[in-house]
């Protein structure tokens, strides 16, 4: 039998990380035992508000991969379809755990004070009013407009201008609009709780979120230049969580350690990572493929990245006319929005030997593809990330045809 191969060892900064949110979860749930609020968001909408309250959240994509990290989605998806929801999306899964909260991971979610929803999509809004429906608290709806198109012609090097020069690159109707939709959720928030929101406060909260940024883009970057690649996307993936209480002193110092661990495993030389024959960006913003480990021991393509890796310059940025509120709501607007020369930078970033996509079988080729192949990078676009005989049967010939 032939030996696996080596991976890169697992970071203990990692694993802190890990037990962190969980530790942070029981704490907060003992919070709201003692009357404190807590609330229920979707991502990147209100957290640095929230924090700036004092009001310890969960969001909801986060929750919906614990929940499937602890091997429960389908449990849960069974507990929506006895209760008469037909479909079971990801982000429903965590509506899923107040149906039935004695099988919810780690003890399940406190009683929140506010769910704060969102229309992604009509299922995102819908999800969240019956969340709050059936534990008894406001729903409060936001616009999200991020996935619609541009209404501004977008230069070759949109993501550099993203820090300081963000006004250039957000249509400024839909950040009017966003905008206004925040103060109305401020001035809820602060009548729920019975107290003020602090803009100097929430100042600091942005500021420090910038901080923990630039500490996550050098750790980036070490990674990026390495070779092979020191750091799993497993273990980079997991940097996301700190990210749900961005702005925290407690998020900085987890990716402090983080950064610190990677300079000394860089330190030690090549040999702590195992080769790699290829080099893969996956560019989509899910996690780590089920298809990795075939990829990996069949052919010895490592995906050393995602799309994930390069959003902190898309998080961070500097506040203009001193209005955080103003900052956000832009933010709300351009992140991950799906633009194929952000790709073709990350794979030269990288210095991958291919791309790989997930994309919707199609007779034409995608913008995706002729941006992507015209930098000079091989691009396979597979129909889902699964690990089943189609998806290997496309890895091989992509490899066979397009990498040895």
């Amino acid at each position: 039998m032939t030996a696996e191969p080596a991976r890169p060892r697992r970071l203990k900064s990692v694993d802190a990380i890990r037990a962190h949110q969980r530790a942070w979860l029981a704490e907060t749930r003992e919070r709201a035992l003692r009357g404190e609020p807590f609330a229920i968001c979707n991502s990147d909408e209100c957290e640095e508000i929230l924090t700036a309250l004092d009001v310890p959240m969960v969001v909801i994509n986060y929750w919906s991969a614990v929940i499937a990290r602890e091997g429960k989605t389908r449990h849960f998806a069974d507990v929506l379809r006895a209760h008469g929801y037909p479909a079971a999306p990801s982000h429903a899964l965590g509506f899923g755990t107040t149906l039935d909260p004695e099988n919810a991971p780690w003890g399940g979610l406190p009683q929140p004070a506010i769910i704060v929803g969102s229309t992604r999509d009509e299922g995102y809004l819908r999800v969240a009013e019956l969340w709050a429906r059936q534990v008894g608290c406001p729903v409060f709806p936001l616009d999200f407009n991020f996935v619609g198109q541009f209404s501004v012609t977008l230069p070759p090097d949109w993501w550099t201008r993203m820090r300081d020069d963000w006004e250039s690159v957000v249509d400024p109707h839909r950040l009017a609009l966003r905008h206004e939709q925040l103060k109305g959720l401020v001035a809820y928030l602060e009548l729920l709780l019975g107290r003020p929101l602090s803009l100097a406060r929430l100042r600091e909260v942005v500021e420090q979120r910038n901080r923990q940024m630039d500490l996550w883009i050098e750790a980036r970057d070490l990674i990026a230049h390495a070779r092979p690649c020191p750091v799993s996307l497993r273990d980079q993936l997991a940097l996301y969580q700190v990210t749900w209480q961005r702005g925290t002193e407690t998020s900085y110092r987890l990716l402090h350690d983080y950064y610190e661990e990677v300079k000394a495993l860089l330190a030690d030389g090549a040999e702590a990572a195992p080769p790699e024959r290829y080099r893969i960006l996956m560019a989509t913003t899910g996690p780590d493929p089920a298809f990795h480990a075939y990829l990996r021991e069949r052919h010895g393509a490592v995906i050393v990245t995602n799309n994930y890796m390069a959003i902190a310059e898309l998080y961070a940025g500097t506040i203009h006319d001193d209005d955080p509120l103003r900052l956000l709501a832009a933010r709300q607007l351009f992140l991950f929005e799906k633009e194929p020369h952000w790709y073709v930078m990350q794979a030269r970033q990288w210095g991958v030997d291919a791309v790989i996509g997930l994309e919707a079988p199609s007779g034409y080729p995608s913008e995706y593809r002729q941006v992507i192949e015209a930098a000079g990078f091989p691009y396979l676009a597979l129909p889902r990330d699964a690990d089943d005989p189609e998806v290997r049967a496309m890895l091989d010939t992509f490899v066979a045809t397009r990498l040895a």
